[in-house]
Order: C-alpha cells, then sequence, then structure tokens
C-alpha cells in the first residue's frame, strides 16, 4: 500500500507519541511519499520529546549547557528533488550550531518498531573528540556505559577486530583500542541505547529514553567542547549527573535489582545481636531483557494492578519489581530468556508473597488468594 487513509491519517495527529498507526508509515513503498508523511506527522511528536529533554537537561546540567547545540530532525530531502534515498529511520537530536555537516550528533532515532538514543561522530574531526572524553575518563565512561547496558561501536580500531571479537571485549578493553585518526578519514564512532518496543503512546512510557539522552548528554556536552578547542568539563557534566540521579538511587536500587533474594532460613535461633552470614544463589538478571517485559506488559503489577507511578508522580514513574515466571533458582544455569514469555512486572507486596512458598507460587494462585482475601473481582 503507498499510501495512508485520511482517517488514519486524523488518529495519527491525535496520538501524544508513537502509536501504531504511526509505525505504519514506514511501511508506505514510495521513498518519496514515505519521507514526506514522516516528516510532517512523525518527526514534529519526536520534535516534542527532544524539546522536553532538553529543558531536564538545563535544569541538571545549567542553563548555558545548549548555548552551542541546536535541534536538528530528519528525514528531510531538497524540494526540488524527484525522489530520495530509502528512509527507514526518523529522528530528532542535537548537533553544534554554526557548522554545515551534521556529523556529530546526539538525538532520538525512531525506526518501525523501536526508539533508542544514539551519539556519533561520522569522521576524524567529529569521532576524535568522542574517543578522547572516553578515553580521558576511562573509569567513569565505563560506568556510565555498563550501568546503563549502552552498545559501543568504532571504525577507529587499529588492527581492525570482527564484530564478533568486540562483542567479547569489556568497555574499557574496546575504548583503550581506539585509535584517533586524522580530520579526513572517515572513521565512526557510536554509542546506543537499550530500545523502548513501539508503540509508545505517552510520555511516561519514554521516561526511560529520555533518562538515557540525559545521561549520555554528559559525554556528547564534553565531546563538543573539545571539538570546539575547550576544557572538556566532562567532570563538571558528571557531577551534576550524579546531583540529579542521588535523589533516585532508593528507587533505581530496587528496579535495577539483579534478584529477588530467598528468605532467611527460620528454622535456626540466633542470639540477639549475634552475629549471621546468610548464602543466597544470585542469578545475573539481564536488564536489557527486563526492559523489554516492562515495555511488553507496562510497569502496572500483573497481579494487582498497582501503579507507582499514579500514586508517587514522578518519584515511582517505571518503578517495578520484574518476576521470572519459571523461577532461576531451579534451572541453576544459563539459559536464553524470552523477556515476553518469561517475566512479568509485579510489585513489591506480591513478589514477597509469590516467594512465600517454595517452589513459589503462581501469578494466577496470588490473583486468587488476593480475589478471596478482598472479597471481589480484580
Amino acid at each position: 500500500m503507498s499510501s495512508v487513509e485520511e482517517t488514519e491519517l486524523s488518529q495519527i495527529v491525535d496520538l501524544p507519541l508513537i502509536g501504531s498507526a504511526e509505525q505504519y508509515l514506514f511501511s508506505i513503498e514510495d521513498n518519496r511519499e514515505r519521507a514526506d508523511k514522516l516528516k510532517e506527522l512523525l518527526v514534529p511528536k519526536l520534535k516534542i520529546l527532544i524539546e522536553q529533554t532538553c529543558n531536564l537537561i538545563e535544569q541538571i546540567y545549567g542553563t548555558d549547557v545548549l548555548s552551542d547545540c541546536r535541534i536538528t530532525t530528519t528525514p528531510a530531502h531538497r524540494p526540488g528533488a524527484k525522489k530520495t534515498k530509502p528512509v527507514e529511520i526518523a529522528t530528532a537530536g542535537l548537533i553544534i550550531k554554526g557548522i554545515k555537516n551534521r556529523c556529530l550528533q546526539l538525538r532520538f532515532e525512531c525506526t518501525y518498531d523501536s526508539l533508542y538514543v544514539q551519539i556519533y561522530g561520522l569522521r576524524g574531526l567529529e569521532s576524535n573528540p568522542i574517543i578522547q572524553v572516553m578515553k580521558n575518563h576511562l573509569k567513569d565512561v565505563t560506568l556510565i556505559l555498563k550501568k546503563g547496558g549502552y552498545g559501543i561501536s568504532s571504525d577507529t580500531i587499529t588492527p581492525t577486530i570482527t564484530p564478533e571479537e568486540a562483542e567479547e571485549l569489556e568497555y574499557d578493553e574496546f575504548i583503550n583500542k581506539m585509535q584517533l585518526v586524522s580530520e579526513r578519514d572517515w572513521k565512526s564512532t557510536y554509542i546506543w541505547t537499550p530500545s523502548l518496543i513501539l508503540p509508545i503512546k505517552d510520555l511516561d512510557a519514554a521516561q526511560p529514553v529520555i533518562d538515557n539522552f540525559v545521561e549520555l548528554f554528559a559525554i556528547f556536552r564534553a565531546a563538543i567542547n573539545v571539538y570546539l578547542g575547550e576544557e572538556d568539563r566532562f567532570e563538571d557534566y558528571l557531577k551534576c549527573l550524579r546531583d540529579w540521579q542521588n535523589p533516585l538511587q532508593v528507587q533505581e536500587s530496587v528496579t535495577t535489582t539483579k534478584y529477588f533474594p530467598d528468605e532467611v532460613d527460620s528454622v535456626q535461633t540466633f542470639r540477639e545481636g549475634a552475629v549471621r552470614q546468610v548464602s543466597i544463589n544470585a542469578y545475573e538478571r539481564d536488564p536489557k531483557a527486563r526492559q523489554k517485559c516492562i515495555d511488553s506488559h507496562g510497569s502496572s503489577c500483573s497481579i494487582c494492578g498497582f501503579d507507582f507511578g499514579r500514586t508517587f508522580g514522578q518519584l515511582g514513574k517505571g518503578f517495578i519489581h520484574v518476576h521470572h515466571l519459571r523461577p532461576l533458582s531451579e534451572i541453576a544455569e544459563e539459559y536464553e530468556i524470552d523477556p515476553i514469555k518469561d517475566l512479568r512486572p509485579v510489585c513489591p507486596n506480591c513478589h514477597a508473597m509469590i516467594h512465600r512458598r517454595s517452589p513459589p507460587f503462581s501469578l494466577e494462585e496470588i490473583k486468587m488468594l488476593l480475589k478471596s482475601a478482598r472479597g471481589s473481582t480484580i
């Protein structure tokens, strides 16, 4: 199908962000028509997203941090062009004011099925500042990348290694292998975040990606300073970032917990004040799998429906435990998780009740217990 029906267009305009109707725009066969529709209907909504993010960035890093940046969007093409290249992505992001090329950017990228953030430099002149910041602040940058589960790639590694070999390297090992290249070399460097699965129908659901953008801005802004021949000021930006994140540490310590601990064996008796040692098996939880579960099932409890964001506002947005339907302690080995089928969001209360028995209660059993206790239908 080569066009979008008028009835569908009106539905698209009414959506706050990216709904299933807008995803359909990517399936338009004609390149020029697809670019026009994406530019008309999707890019403005990405621009709303970036404008809200810029407001947050100014609050966190200071009012002057965006002085050398401007918002840019794609797709774009010359009005007189007869056709345009295939358009598989729509974006809104930041570039440096006063330059013609757009080869150093931090931006939201939207494909037909996902939304994520990417920072990149596409040749030596733009790629090198990113490399310099990462090398000069290796420990702190590594912590940011590891904590966010971000991906990183670069053509500047010499000798060239395969993608498979690159995946085996730790972040610091990869960064140490990156080389500064000459200004005219077309060598690129990328950092990208985990994706949110579309559709995304409100800004609250996009908060994890907004937070990713804010976090990577510390690296991007420092790279801009290097590009402009100034001190990178990364430490200043990192302090601002950590000051912003600190009030959320209580929330984050739970939402990023890698396991739900087993209860201490209550059969043993302990004297008051005695030292006791507890050993539990903690199996790694993939943060990307966790996020995909939330993207698919939402952040409300699958059992009781409790939503922390509605009750606690900004502090509670996106907060939820993720429960493995098949306990990892029973598997005792690595296995490939299907985030949609194997995981479910549950509130801490329901999660605790699930684990009151070994083997754990099923979600359906807890629902029935809750229904019986309330004397009403959930």
